[in-house]
Protein backbone atom coordinates (compact mmCIF):
# COMPACT_ATOMS: atom_id res chain seq x y z
CA UNK A 1 0.00 0.00 0.00
CA UNK A 2 1.39 3.36 -1.18
CA UNK A 3 1.83 6.19 1.33
CA UNK A 4 1.20 9.82 -0.02
CA UNK A 5 2.60 12.49 2.02
CA UNK A 6 0.77 15.93 1.90
CA UNK A 7 3.17 18.90 2.87
CA UNK A 8 1.80 21.93 3.63
CA UNK A 9 4.87 24.49 3.83
CA UNK A 10 5.09 28.42 5.13
CA UNK A 11 5.82 32.08 3.46
CA UNK A 12 9.63 30.60 3.28
CA UNK A 13 9.25 27.06 1.98
CA UNK A 14 9.65 25.46 4.73
CA UNK A 15 7.22 22.38 5.89
CA UNK A 16 4.98 23.51 8.30
CA UNK A 17 2.46 19.80 8.46
CA UNK A 18 2.58 16.71 7.13
CA UNK A 19 -0.43 15.07 6.34
CA UNK A 20 -0.98 11.31 5.75
CA UNK A 21 -3.61 9.03 5.42
CA UNK A 22 -3.49 5.90 7.52
CA UNK A 23 -6.31 3.08 5.00
CA UNK A 24 -5.54 0.66 7.73
CA UNK A 25 -6.91 2.97 10.60
CA UNK A 26 -8.24 5.37 8.58
CA UNK A 27 -7.62 8.49 10.15
CA UNK A 28 -5.40 10.86 9.12
CA UNK A 29 -2.00 11.19 10.63
CA UNK A 30 -0.62 15.49 10.76
CA UNK A 31 2.80 16.36 11.82
CA UNK A 32 3.09 20.11 12.81
CA UNK A 33 6.96 21.46 12.80
CA UNK A 34 8.67 24.05 13.55
CA UNK A 35 7.22 27.67 14.54
CA UNK A 36 3.72 28.31 13.32
CA UNK A 37 2.40 31.22 12.51
CA UNK A 38 -1.63 32.32 12.51
CA UNK A 39 -1.49 32.01 8.49
CA UNK A 40 0.60 28.44 8.82
CA UNK A 41 -2.49 27.29 10.96
CA UNK A 42 -4.94 28.33 8.48
CA UNK A 43 -3.39 26.99 5.66
CA UNK A 44 -2.64 23.87 7.70
CA UNK A 45 -6.63 23.62 9.14
CA UNK A 46 -7.59 23.81 5.64
CA UNK A 47 -5.49 21.19 4.25
CA UNK A 48 -6.81 19.31 7.12
CA UNK A 49 -9.94 19.87 6.30
CA UNK A 50 -9.83 19.11 2.52
CA UNK A 51 -8.15 15.41 3.53
CA UNK A 52 -10.99 15.02 6.19
CA UNK A 53 -13.43 15.39 3.59
CA UNK A 54 -12.04 13.59 0.69
CA UNK A 55 -11.10 10.67 2.68
CA UNK A 56 -14.14 10.72 5.23
CA UNK A 57 -12.14 10.43 8.11
CA UNK A 58 -13.57 10.62 11.19
CA UNK A 59 -10.67 10.36 13.39
CA UNK A 60 -7.02 12.59 13.45
CA UNK A 61 -3.92 11.76 15.08
CA UNK A 62 -2.39 15.33 15.47
CA UNK A 63 1.22 15.32 16.51
CA UNK A 64 2.67 18.07 17.79
CA UNK A 65 5.37 17.01 19.19
CA UNK A 66 7.63 19.04 16.59
CA UNK A 67 5.82 22.85 17.27
CA UNK A 68 8.25 25.65 19.09
CA UNK A 69 6.47 28.14 20.38
CA UNK A 70 2.88 29.54 20.91
CA UNK A 71 0.20 29.99 18.49
CA UNK A 72 -2.80 30.57 20.57
CA UNK A 73 -3.32 33.53 18.32
CA UNK A 74 -5.03 31.44 16.15
CA UNK A 75 -7.45 29.70 18.76
CA UNK A 76 -10.58 31.96 17.57
CA UNK A 77 -9.99 30.87 14.04
CA UNK A 78 -9.80 27.22 15.45
CA UNK A 79 -12.73 27.07 17.61
CA UNK A 80 -14.80 29.77 15.63
CA UNK A 81 -14.50 28.81 12.13
CA UNK A 82 -12.10 25.43 11.47
CA UNK A 83 -14.14 23.26 14.36
CA UNK A 84 -17.35 23.85 13.18
CA UNK A 85 -16.87 22.77 9.43
CA UNK A 86 -14.69 19.80 10.61
CA UNK A 87 -17.57 18.58 12.20
CA UNK A 88 -19.91 19.58 9.59
CA UNK A 89 -17.17 17.09 7.76
CA UNK A 90 -18.00 14.18 10.09
CA UNK A 91 -14.80 14.29 12.83
CA UNK A 92 -15.51 12.72 15.25
CA UNK A 93 -12.66 11.97 17.61
CA UNK A 94 -9.44 14.16 17.23
CA UNK A 95 -6.34 12.78 19.53
CA UNK A 96 -3.70 15.67 20.12
CA UNK A 97 -0.06 14.76 20.72
CA UNK A 98 1.15 17.76 23.06
CA UNK A 99 4.72 19.28 22.26
CA UNK A 100 7.03 19.45 25.27
CA UNK A 101 7.76 23.17 24.40
CA UNK A 102 5.70 25.14 27.29
CA UNK A 103 4.17 27.52 24.97
CA UNK A 104 2.88 25.26 22.58
CA UNK A 105 1.69 22.95 25.19
CA UNK A 106 0.17 26.29 26.78
CA UNK A 107 -1.91 26.97 23.17
CA UNK A 108 -3.46 23.77 22.87
CA UNK A 109 -4.76 23.86 26.82
CA UNK A 110 -6.84 27.16 25.99
CA UNK A 111 -8.16 25.51 22.68
CA UNK A 112 -9.60 22.98 24.48
CA UNK A 113 -11.77 24.47 26.91
CA UNK A 114 -13.93 25.41 23.69
CA UNK A 115 -13.85 22.02 21.62
CA UNK A 116 -17.77 20.81 20.78
CA UNK A 117 -19.08 18.59 17.98
CA UNK A 118 -16.64 16.40 18.25
CA UNK A 119 -13.88 14.43 20.88
CA UNK A 120 -10.81 15.56 22.00
CA UNK A 121 -8.16 14.74 24.28
CA UNK A 122 -4.58 15.31 25.33
CA UNK A 123 -1.56 12.54 25.07
CA UNK A 124 2.16 12.63 25.69
CA UNK A 125 2.72 9.28 24.22
CA UNK A 126 2.01 8.62 20.41
CA UNK A 127 0.94 5.03 21.85
CA UNK A 128 -1.78 6.06 23.93
CA UNK A 129 -2.84 8.25 21.49
CA UNK A 130 -3.40 5.71 19.05
CA UNK A 131 -5.16 2.96 21.51
CA UNK A 132 -7.60 6.04 22.42
CA UNK A 133 -8.10 6.40 18.81
CA UNK A 134 -8.57 2.87 18.14
CA UNK A 135 -11.43 2.80 20.89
Amino acid sequence: MEVTVISVKNALGEDILQIEHDEARDWLYTRWIGDVTVEDVKAGGEKMLEQIQEKSCQKVLNDNRDVTGSWDDANEWITQNWMPRIVSAGLQKFAHIISPDIFAAMSVEEMMTQVSGFEMHIFEDEEKAKVWLRS
